[in-house]
């Protein structure tokens, strides 16, 4: 917990802050106390969203799904001013230890706490159903162990069972490695769907690691919706429970109450102590120590260490103050974005960065909901395209309906659920979308359609290899081929890469893959087109989809700057290879070099010139919120120059860097979803977009080109379109 400053408020409401516990993309969270001592966690919006009537509207919608929901096992909210100049909540303070927390720091949890884990969790499931609601991002970050039983927490992208949104656009649609298989694929959602999540959850608990295993979001998404899980290492008395929470049919899963009952008949001792292990329970205790020894803030004190308090495991005070964020909130809508955001701006290297306040802010060209999914956009020839599940949109320049394609006239569903994809590409006057036909056999398909008109042109199966499914990504066009990934009916996992020929409209080459393709490049007169999965970077020669060279790696991302391979890894470097060798020809140290899509580097038209993000934090391990565009040349590895740039509002979100250059701009996407456009010759800033800062930045996906920046929220269906000169 951090004290408050000169910018905090000291009273909100009838609540006395004492400290700040941390701050989301929504606003502050404040410790603070009641005339009669009750410690609440008291949300307070930012002063820019408090004059957003939509964001307004979101916060009622929250603070009323919260209210909605009470019993021993949630944390009821205590009270709230959503009509206030700046909006507020507060709700009650669970002193505990969040279980992702718990687990990370003392391993997993013993057979008997796992049943009353179980237990509780049911109980607050029963009335959050009871209530109408469907959680959905029931994981271990919300769900917090305190002495009297585990704590359901955040209702922020809470929705009513029968799918009508009470979060706008923009709403995070859960945490990848505990969807369910119907929240991976974008279908409606009953209870049911937090029936699996609970499923998930315990057995992380029971595990120690995700039972859908680790990487990238959409191969998580994918095992998640595609496989079976591994449960031969669960207790054998919880096994078949779990299992059967586990099936994909929702119709299938038993209830939270039937959940309880079997826990009930399965009976256990009677715990002689705490139900947690003793190591869990004593960092609670000494949560609830700290907690309630803090005193009223004293404006001129600047705090000391008391040295009779001694948290477990050889944590000092002032760390578990500074951890406390991740082990004690409990308000909807920050709970899952707040345990990365402590240690404040104490990191930052004394730079001459510019303030974000002097940036002008651009001016929303227009906005469209389409009030459908819209998993990706694009823009060329003066007409913007949203692609949707079996349509794709075509709207002029100024925001008018062009044309609309249907996919379903030809037995065809292009996009597959509501997050991100890359699932189609342009070359010249016309637009392809991989998809999945609907005729059986059902196969991966091809559409092909007329930019200008919205005609479409054709339609084609991908019949080589000869059971495929889908198209699970698209990679680019190259000389007339598209690469793309495609799915195979040979087993839950089996995936193959493959170039199709668009004029033929017959594969050229298919390449099986050991793994989930998540980044890709084709670099230009290389003959090589490169993929990684979540270990390996592979090259194939584009002539035969011969395997060129592989390198085991766990690449951050991979891109393409002209004729040269760039690839970051987690150890924040860049790399240039040559894609005929797979051999490194350069290195850059300090980069923000990993990307949960595929625009993590930028680079202007001839490929001369690699513009990424460097870290201006001096401890990588703390939240990152200071950067420079640096300018950098894949030929010689020489840093041109870096340009520091304003602190960021949030820090850098689970999507990484993202960055895309067009119109004589390189645009960012900073972590808290504001949009910059940075001169390329320079990097200083040229205006900023916050308008859709109250978003959540894996939701979005973005284009740039034909003097337009447009960027869709997936699950929303909406497009907002900004002119490259931001007026």
């Amino acid at each position: 917990m951090q004290q408050l400053d000169g910018t905090d408020p000291r009273v909100m409401g009838p609540f006395t802050l004492l400290g700040r516990l941390g701050t989301g993309g929504m606003g502050t969270v404040y410790l603070g106390r009641s005339p009669g001592g009750r410690t609440v966690a008291v949300k307070v919006v930012r002063a820019d969203l408090a004059t957003d009537e939509a964001f307004r509207e979101r916060f009622h919608r929250e603070v009323t799904a919260a209210r909605q929901v009470s019993g021993a096992f949630t944390a009821p909210v205590v009270d709230a001013d959503t009509e206030a100049q700046v909006p507020w909540m507060a709700a009650a303070f669970v002193p505990g230890v969040s279980l992702r927390d718990a687990v990370a720091r003392h391993g997993p949890l013993p057979e008997e706490a796992l049943r009353t884990l179980l237990a509780g969790i049911d109980e607050a499931l029963v009335h959050v159903h009871a209530a109408g609601l469907v959680h959905r991002d029931l994981a271990p970050a919300n769900v917090m162990l305190a002495l009297d039983g585990p704590h359901v927490i955040d209702f922020g992208i809470s929705r009513p069972a029968d799918g009508a949104a009470v979060t706008a656009a923009g709403a995070i649609v859960g945490s990848p490695p505990y969807l369910s298989p119907e929240q991976a694929l974008g279908e409606p959602l009953t209870s049911a769907s937090d029936v699996f999540s609970l499923a998930s959850t315990i057995a992380y608990a029971a595990l120690g690691t995700h039972l859908f295993g680790e990487g990238h979001p959409v191969a998580v998404a994918f095992r998640v919706a595609s496989t079976t899980p591994d449960l031969s290492r669960l207790p054998d008395g919880l096994r078949p429970l779990l299992a059967s929470c586990l099936v994909k049919d929702p119709e299938t899963r038993p209830t939270p109450a039937d959940l309880i009952a079997s826990v009930e008949r399965a009976g256990h001792p009677e715990p002689s102590g705490s139900w947690l292990p003793e190591a869990v329970a004593a960092e609670i205790v000494a949560v609830r120590r700290v907690m309630t020894e803090l005193q009223e803030p004293d404006p001129g004190s600047e705090g000391t260490e008391d040295p009779e308090v001694a948290p477990p495991s050889g944590l000092g005070r002032r760390r578990l103050l500074l951890g406390l964020t991740g082990a004690t909130l409990t308000l909807a809508g920050v709970a899952g974005t707040t345990y990365a955001l402590l240690g404040g701006d104490g990191n930052a290297k004394a730079v001459d960065r510019p303030s974000a306040a002097d940036v002008p802010e651009a001016t929303l060209a227009w906005k469209i909901d389409l009030s459908k999914p819209c998993p990706q956009v694009l823009t060329t020839k003066g007409v913007v395209m949203g692609v949707g599940l079996e349509s794709v949109w075509g709207l002029t320049g100024a925001g008018r309906s062009k044309w609309t394609a249907s996919s379903r006239d030809r037995n065809m569903t292009m996009a597959m659920g509501t997050m991100p994809l890359r699932l189609a590409g342009l070359d010249g006057s016309r637009l392809y979308v991989g998809g999945l036909s609907t005729t059986m056999p059902l196969g991966a398909a091809v559409l092909a359609l007329d930019v200008t008109s919205g005609d479409i042109a054709w339609t084609a199966r991908i019949d080589d290899p000869v059971d495929t499914t889908a198209v699970m990504g698209w990679w680019g066009v190259k000389d007339g081929t598209a690469y793309l990934t495609v799915s195979l009916g040979t087993g839950d996992t089996s995936l193959a890469v493959v170039a199709f020929d668009l004029a033929s409209r017959k594969v050229r080459w298919s390449h099986d893959v050991d793994g989930i393709p998540i980044y890709a490049a084709l670099p230009t007169g290389s003959g090589r087109f490169v993929f990684a999965t979540e270990s390996t970077l592979t090259a194939l020669t584009t002539t035969d989809g011969k395997q060129a060279w592989t390198r085991a790696v766990k690449p951050g991302l991979v891109g393409a700057a002209g004729r040269h391979l760039v690839v970051g890894d987690s150890e924040y470097r860049l790399f240039v290879l040559d894609p005929a060798t797979g051999k490194t020809q350069q290195t850059w140290t300090g980069m923000l070099s990993v990307t949960a899509r595929p625009d993590g580097i930028a680079s202007d038209e001839d490929g001369t010139t690699v513009y990424a993000l460097r870290m201006d934090d001096k401890d990588t391990k703390a939240p990152l919120r200071n950067f420079s565009l640096a300018a950098l040349d894949p030929a010689t590895g020489r840093t041109r120059w870096a340009t520091p740039l304003p602190t960021d509002g949030k820090p850098t979100s689970p999507v990484g860097a993202r960055l895309l250059y067009a119109d004589g701009n390189v645009y960012r996407m900073d972590g808290a979803s504001v949009v910059w456009a940075l001169n390329p010759a320079n990097g200083k800033p040229r205006w900023k977009y916050t308008g859709l800062s109250s978003g959540y930045s894996m939701n979005l996906t973005w284009a740039a080109g034909d003097r337009h920046l447009c960027v869709t929220d997936a699950a929303a269906g909406t497009i907002a379109t900004l002119n490259s000169n931001g007026a």
